[in-house]
């Protein structure tokens, strides 16, 4: 094609091609000008309707005059090929301007709302674009953007048209049910096939400005199917997650954008461009508002690169464009208790100048009630009773401080006195919160010891409980519940398959769904009555969100808050500004083992003393002996992040064995043949399994689905990793191939509730536990699934020999320790063997055995407390 004269146009070089054309650098010689000519390729002419939407973009484009919208000269056919002249942009595309870490704040405004120009003015139009996207926005050398490629404009019908008019119009639209456009950046409506409109763009723009604001895309799966199915079902991390320096106005921008409701999202490209304005004018008269921190330029940004390259793409298919959010005031947590053991549950009163929680004294022998003044002095002791005292909330009029005690709520004087009990319940109470009018709790119990937690009303004045919440379905129930300030609403964490954040009317009704995380979420308050403070690992480490009870946006992180931060709590005094407290936990997590050499199996061996193997002053957790019994693969902090490590089995020689970017890493476990471990962690924004060499090499993603796919181990046989995962909307136990391309994926278990699954050692039955508790089993070569244990629970057990060992945590006593047992499958009998004496963290793996049974190891938390942290002025 070089050299050819096409009418008067001759061909110079191919600048780059699409889905729907390819472009031509050429020289007009009869204007002597440089031009761009947009061709289809010859593979492409006998299709009628690609012509037909090849030529519906020209006259699209022409019909629009607008500086940021791309110059049509002509459109022509010669030699049986139909092409369009063009004007010629110098410059890069966005997606060769993107940097992994994303654009800075005035170069992200200053191409959007060029964009957001252009849009409206072609929206203005009766035309939509369709295939928004970053190689669809050219950038010029001196920061002019032209918006490219409308082949995929679909014309909408332009006020006052004829009925001739509109039918000859719409002739050549794709019809609805017909999937047109780049998939990673559509809109839910455009990836269903559904009819468009100006919003579906606007969907689009987000997808472009996320990715501008993160250097991360919106949607993206391994496959265009997993791609559409994160669209039409998942929601993206927020920006700030990724980038934390993304102002939080321009990260509500983004994420009012990307809502699946076109109907909530903005109306209109020019309301979108008004906000990009006005964040514009605040950023540029009060930077520190707005400012993001300074990251490393990208040579040439913005710089005239001649022909390099106009990398068009059809129009179509929504770029998610997500600005990160306007960054708060920097806030500072400050101790509020430094007391030896353990501060917890902290509750203020109305004029935020007292503080009370639950500690276990100086000697940590036993919890009580303590109330202390905010800005100092000694704290109060309000309750002496044996029993534990915990949940304390202080009510909204002042005058007293509830708490729980076993089974029972109790009412209390800010200055001590006589507890006086409201209610004894059939069950262990969760937590309380009070109703704005003093005259009512909400608490979380059950109505029976087999049921499962819901939500009640608890009546102040005569003890009757009314019945807020039902859950259908299995699970541990509703708990966690916060009253709005209003009394109107409270909310709620449902423990589903996970725990997910929901609010309810007091009214009634069926209650909404927040998040969709299935994280442990330890604690939440409100925040006003629009925006709900919460604890959750929805990333790994506990830390605490604030999400809008009204909008569908994603939680953000809240600044100045420091990890392991649980059971907030904040307060609005009438003469003072906001402050808010939570709980926060430091922990030295370790490694201990204890051996029976002789024969037998677990009911036989004689064990001996625990003994610490694997120890530093920071989290040493989640044991797992390699085949040959030599070495442990574990996870640790000690490199200021959660990494895989391996070490000998009495701890020596440790050595890192992932570099994962500062993402979450956990649950280890080996290959059969020892030379391969299977771990998952977030660096891909999701938990995702990934496989790395025993003896070191670079971490390889195994899954890439939208999910939480988490605690692996592996088939008997080597060739399988199973999983837990939720792709199919609740959680079960899938396995996948042990070798690329490592699926498809087979789903295992089908009632739900699945936490983690090891293979008998002869491979014939797999066992598993669920959230509801229970060790259960299902014949790996298929089969019903039975209950094999009650008392089995996620993290701390494991198969070898003929039997399961396991810690029993239901019979631990309250600051008791926790027996190890074992169970024999063949004789079904139970023998203690040893016992676990600290406190664990039974959200994670902490339980290892070896193949003959003859070694366990778990992680205890050889030092554990809390205390209390305070945020004055929060915002």
């Amino acid at each position: 094609m070089k050299g050819r004269i096409l009418s008067h146009f001759e061909i110079i070089e191919k600048l780059g091609e699409g889905g729907m054309g390819t472009v031509w650098q050429a020289r007009d010689t009869r204007l002597n000008r440089h031009v761009a000519i947009k061709m289809l390729p010859a593979h492409m002419l006998h299709d009628e309707q690609r012509k037909q939407r090849f030529m519906q973009e020209a006259q699209a484009a022409s019909a629009l005059n607008h500086p940021n919208i791309i110059t049509i000269y002509e459109i022509a056919s010669e030699g049986g090929v139909d092409f369009i002249v063009m004007e010629l942009v110098k410059g890069k595309t966005l997606d060769q301007i993107i940097s992994r870490r994303g654009m800075q704040l005035n170069e992200i405004l200053n191409c959007c709302i060029q964009i957001g120009d252009a849009l409206a003015k072609a929206h203005e139009g009766g035309i939509i674009h369709r295939d928004l996207k970053p190689g669809n926005v050219m950038v010029t050398a001196d920061g002019r953007v032209k918006v490219l490629d409308f082949g995929l404009a679909k014309l909408t019908e332009p006020a006052g048209v004829s009925e001739d008019e509109q039918t000859r119009t719409m002739r050549v639209q794709t019809e609805d049910g017909t999937i047109v456009g780049t998939v990673a950046y559509m809109s839910p409506e455009q990836a269903e096939g559904k009819q468009v409109d100006g919003r579906s763009d606007i969907f689009s723009f987000g997808s472009m400005l996320y990715e501008m604001a993160t250097g991360a895309a919106a949607f993206r799966g391994a496959s265009k199917v997993s791609t559409l199915s994160a669209i039409l079902k998942s929601n993206p991390k927020p920006p700030s997650q990724i980038a934390p320096d993304v102002p939080r106005d321009l990260e509500k921008i983004i994420l009012r954008c990307l809502r699946k409701d076109a109907a909530r999202r903005y109306q209109t490209m020019t309301d979108l461009k008004l906000a990009l304005e006005d964040l514009k004018e605040e950023s540029e008269s009060d930077p520190q508002q707005t400012a993001v921190a300074p990251r490393k330029r990208r040579s040439a940004v913005l710089i005239a690169a001649v022909g390099s390259g106009l990398a068009f793409a059809m129009a179509g298919a929504w770029y998610f464009l997500q600005s990160q959010p306007k960054s708060l005031p920097s806030t500072v947590s400050r101790p509020l208790t430094a007391y030896a053991g353990n501060e917890q549950h902290p509750s203020f009163s109305p004029d935020g100048n007292q503080v009370a929680f639950s500690w276990n004294g100086e000697k940590q022998d036993n919890f009580d009630i303590w109330v202390k003044l905010v800005d100092g002095g000694a704290p109060l002791r309000l309750t002496t009773d044996p029993a534990a005292d915990y949940s304390p909330q202080w009510s909204p009029d002042g005058r007293t401080i509830a708490f729980i005690r076993n089974r029972a709520v109790y009412l209390i004087s800010p200055l001590g006195g006589v507890e006086r009990k409201v209610a004894d319940t059939k069950s262990q109470i969760s937590n309380l919160t009070w109703m704005p009018d003093a005259k009512s709790l909400l608490i979380s119990t059950s109505e029976t010891e087999k049921d499962p937690r819901t939500i009640f009303q608890l009546s102040i004045g005569d003890g009757e409980m009314r019945k807020l919440t039902t859950m259908r379905g299995p699970g541990i129930g509703d708990g966690g519940v916060a009253a709005s300030p209003d009394g109107r609403a409270f909310a709620f964490v449902r423990y589903l398959n996970g725990g997910d954040l929901y609010v309810s009317s007091m009214a009634g009704g069926e209650p909404r769904r927040l998040t969709n995380d299935r994280r442990n979420i330890l604690g939440l308050v409100w925040a006003g009555n629009k925006e709900i403070i919460f604890s959750s690992d929805r990333v790994g480490v506990r830390s605490l969100w604030r999400i809008n009870v009204a909008g569908r946006s994603e939680p953000q992180p809240i600044p100045g808050v420091q990890t392991e931060a649980s059971n907030p709590t904040i307060v609005y005094p009438a003469k003072s500004a906001p402050r808010l407290a939570y709980e926060r936990t430091t922990n030295d997590s370790n490694i201990w083992r204890m051996d029976a050499p002789g024969p037998g199996d677990g009911s036989e061996q004689q064990w001996g003393p625990p003994v610490e193997v694997i120890a530093s002053t920071r989290i040493d957790m989640g044991p797992q002996f390699s085949p040959d019994g030599k070495k442990i693969a574990f996870v640790s902090d000690r490199s200021g992040n959660m990494e895989i490590w391996v070490a000998g089995t009495g701890g020596e020689n440790p050595v890192q064995l992932s570099t994962m970017g500062g993402a979450y890493c956990g649950s280890p476990r080996w290959s059969p043949d020892g030379r391969r471990i299977v771990f998952d962690s977030f660096a891909a924004g999701n938990n995702d399994l990934w496989l790395i060499g025993a003896e070191g090499s670079q971490a390889k993603r195994v899954t890439f689905e939208p999910s939480d796919d988490a605690r692996a181990s592996w088939s008997t046989d080597g060739k399988w990793i199973y999983f837990r995962s939720e792709r199919s909307g609740l959680r079960q136990i899938w396995k996948i191939p042990s070798q690329p391309p490592y699926k498809p994926a087979v789903q295992v278990t089908r009632s739900g509730g699945a936490l983690e699954a090891f293979e008998s050692t002869d491979g014939k039955v797999l066992y598993f536990v669920k959230d509801v508790g229970g060790l259960w089993s299902l014949p790996v070569e298929g089969g019903d699934e039975k209950m094999v244990i009650e008392a089995v629970q996620q993290a701390y057990w494991g198969v070898a020999g003929n039997g399961v060992y396991f810690v029993d945590f239901t019979r631990q006593l309250q600051r008791g320790p926790a027996p190890i047992l074992f169970f024999s499958f063949a004789s079904n009998t139970m023998t203690r063997i040893g016992e676990i004496g600290k406190d664990v963290d039974r959200r994670r793996s902490g339980f290892a055995v070896t193949r003959d049974g003859h070694a366990i190891a778990w992680s205890q938390f050889d030092r554990r407390e809390s205390d209390l942290m305070l945020i004055d002025n929060f915002r």
